[in-house]
């Protein structure tokens, strides 16, 4: 039974991410990590000399808790001299700028982690504040004017990402005196309100709050190479002032849902805003940012009702994908915007990543966060490392607090087992085997539906009896196979272990035909094994040039394709993807039960042998 009690405290939040992040990253990826721990080492000493203690750190951004208002503010600004004395020096290859937002408030704590308003607030006041430049809240002015030499300048009561705070600029060098914002009519605070908290109740429940702001009209580009679909939510547009609160309101909170959902990509809200102030048009959008969807609308107020109008776009195909019309008064504005946030959510889900999988599994789950953490479960399980793997069990034991089906439990915890083990990450395999066996077994007997025999075939051939006729007669059983996805991949690889490389082959490229995203290009990397086996080396080169260099293949297919260009006497090209291979996390282990005949392991083998060591 999971303890109910909530742990609170006051606390002093410190948030900090890099100004232009992306940009510098699509650039320059390697120099840009490279200066960025340089920058993380004079971060992390600051935190140690003031007593500040790192709580949540992702990508570019940082979350600190501090023991008083003064140590913070006194790191933020001894670090902000430190960095702008580093730019001012000629050895950074690339020279980073901060923001920061400091705030004092209320936070849940969660094992070493802090969630709530508290921490929002302070993410808020971060993406307020000038490059270089410190933002704090009006609780920490409070505790550290007349207690430091700092001179500060009210900016005044702020809106931001419709969070309503009063915020003080630090005046350092090089700083603008910014002038105060006027304050919203109290009639307009409540939409605002209301947005706030949905948004923190969003994030609160779910372990994907992205911290990483970006300024206020900065485009984010999307040219990076990516397998992911990518998402624009434009504005919403209304009819009056007050409408336009609850718009933003609206346009925030589908932001935030469909960015909580790692299988696709999600623009910024200064994206969003800054490509309505620019009036790009859907050519613009395919072509500058690579959108794949859109999802626009509006909302009008009659009297004390609203009403609500959603559309989702293909741009590919110029096809609207599904409208919503949702009637609503101001007080069930947390519901309207879960539930279109599903609704939203569950076609992307089916339309840009998973197709007919998605429709298989939804139903399994009742509430917006057992939806979504049963989503991102797949796309951690699907990356095949050691920190996907641990984030799928964490998942999986959320989903179990919130009272999902026993039955589906049990199904994700043998798919968890299974993956550890084949990762080298458990403690004792021969006890996760057996309690593995005990869940599949019990799985088929009891509920029986087409993940349960799939799961139990792929476990028979990976870790007991390696029985072919009793996997395949498992495989035999499902009612179905074109209902969900999940069937061609297991299809595709009990027929590749039963070394049937034809009925593999056709399986993995139905999987491909029918998903539209292969998330963790989990099928490519199988398909390319079977291809590669199957001297299929047209087909593989088609398969693979599309999506080379993308580290998310995790190098397996690097191998196979370098492969080919040797014996087409392209060596050093070969040579390069080899390379590249091992950087990826290429391993012998991985990629020669990938090719399933020993002929194939041999061929790979001759191929590479001029530039590799492999093991005989």
């Amino acid at each position: 039974m999971p303890d109910k009690k909530i742990n609170r405290k006051i606390a002093v939040i410190f948030a900090t991410d890099v100004v232009g992040y992306s940009k510098h990253m699509e650039a320059n990826e390697s120099e840009t990590i490279l200066n960025l721990r340089e920058c993380e080492a004079i971060l992390i000493g600051l935190f140690s000399k003031y007593e500040g203690r790192l709580f949540n750190k992702g990508g570019d951004s940082f979350l600190a808790e501090f023991p008083s208002a003064v140590s913070a503010v006194e790191c933020a600004v001894e670090f902000q001299n430190a960095i702008k004395e580093r730019n001012l020096n000629d050895d950074p290859s690339i020279k980073l700028d901060f923001r920061i937002g400091i705030n004092s408030g209320d936070v849940v704590i969660e094992n070493e982690n802090l969630l709530g308003d508290g921490v929002n607030i302070a993410a808020r006041l971060e993406a307020l504040s000038q490059t270089g430049g410190v933002t704090i809240s009006k609780s920490i002015y409070d505790f550290v004017k007349g207690k430091t030499k700092f001179e500060f300048n009210d900016v005044g009561l702020q809106k931001v990402k419709q969070n309503e705070f009063h915020a003080f600029d630090i005046l350092l060098k090089g700083s603008q005196k910014r002038k105060p914002q006027k304050s919203v009519g109290k009639n307009k605070k409540l939409i605002v309100i209301a947005s706030v908290t949905a948004l923190c109740v969003i994030a609160a429940s779910i372990f994907y709050e992205n911290f990483s702001s970006r300024q206020t009209g900065e485009i984010e580009k999307s040219n990076i190479v990516s397998n992911k679909p990518i998402i624009l939510v434009k504005p919403f547009s209304s009819s009056s002032e007050d409408d336009d609160l609850a718009s933003q309101a609206i346009t925030e909170s589908l932001i935030s849902s469909l960015s909580q959902y790692g299988g696709v990509r999600t623009l910024a809200s200064s994206t969003s805003y800054a490509v309505k102030q620019k009036a790009y048009s859907d050519a613009d959008l395919m072509e500058k940012f690579g959108v794949n969807f859109v999802v626009s609308g509006s909302i009008q107020t009659f009297g004390t009702n609203s009403r609500l109008f959603a559309e989702v776009s293909n741009l590919k195909t110029n096809q609207a994908l599904m409208t919503i019309k949702e009637d609503f008064k101001l007080e069930q504005i947390f519901d309207v915007q879960d539930k279109i946030g599903r609704s939203i959510l569950e076609k992307i889900q089916v339309e840009a990543v998973d197709g007919t999988k998605a429709i298989a599994s939804k139903n399994d789950f009742k509430t917006y966060e057992q939806y979504l953490l049963s989503i991102n479960h797949d796309v951690e399980w699907r990356k095949w490392t050691k920190e996907g793997n641990a984030t799928a069990i964490e998942i999986t034991e959320k989903l179990k607090e919130l009272k999902v089906d026993k039955y589906v439990i049990e199904n994700l915890e043998v798919w968890n087992i299974h993956q550890n083990i084949l990762l080298g990450h458990s403690a004792n395999p021969e006890v996760d085997k057996a309690i593995m066996l005990e869940l599949s077994d019990n799985l088929v007997s009891k509920r029986g539906r087409d993940d349960d025999y799939l799961i139990r075939a792929i476990i028979e051939l990976e870790h007991f009896e390696k029985n072919c006729e009793y996997a395949t007669d498992l495989l035999n059983r499902i009612a179905d196979p074109s209902a969900d996805t999940n069937n061609f991949i297991a299809s595709g690889f009990i027929h590749s272990r039963c070394t049937n490389l034809e009925k593999a082959a056709v399986s993995f490229r139905q999987a491909l035909f029918l998903e539209p995203v292969d998330l963790g290009y989990q099928v490519t990397r199988m398909y390319s094994g079977i291809l590669y086996a199957l001297n299929e080396y047209e087909l593989l080169k088609e398969l693979l040039e599309p999506l080379l260099p993308d580290p998310d293949l995790l190098g397996m297919p690097f191998w196979f394709y370098a492969a080919v260009l040797s014996e087409e006497g392209r060596e050093d090209e070969a040579r390069k993807y080899y390379e590249l291979g091992i950087t990826y996390g290429a391993d012998e282990k991985w990629i020669m039960p990938m090719l399933n005949t020993q002929e194939a392991s041999d061929r790979l083998r001759r191929n590479l042998s001029d530039y590799m060591n492999l093991s005989n």
